[in-house]
């Protein structure tokens, strides 16, 4: 598996993921809308075999796509939607969080890269 391009599916991974908590914000008062979530790190955990000792961890990022679900777990309000405000923000936080994270790791392969060139 590239590291190139585990990075590039992290990174579109973690642009899908905001568009889609930015529109469970925008539908907070709208009747009857489930909130919807972006399943990517667990794919890479089934597709290497790999486990993780607590479920909050955050993985690297999947060699698949991302996939949009709607969320049926949690609690309906009295007009039949689910988002809870205070969940998104804090989704939202903690996805800036894995994106920086990835650049990082992006911008210091590119460093490298860089470097061996160059010497």
């Amino acid at each position: 598996m590239d590291i190139s391009n585990l990075l590039k599916n992290s990174l579109d991974a973690s642009a899908l993921r905001s568009e889609t908590i930015s529109s469970n914000i925008a539908n907070v008062n709208t009747s009857d809308y489930k909130a919807k979530r972006v399943e990517f790190e667990n794919q890479l955990s089934s597709a290497l075999g790999l486990t993780t000792t607590n479920k909050n961890h955050i993985g690297v990022g999947s060699a698949n796509q991302a996939r949009v679900t709607t969320d049926n777990t949690t609690s309906v309000d009295k007009n039949g939607n689910n988002v809870d405000l205070d969940v998104e923000m804090v989704n939202q936080s903690t996805n800036e969080l894995y994106y920086s994270s990835v650049v990082s790791q992006l911008n210091g392969r590119y460093q490298m890269l860089n470097y061996v060139l160059n010497n």
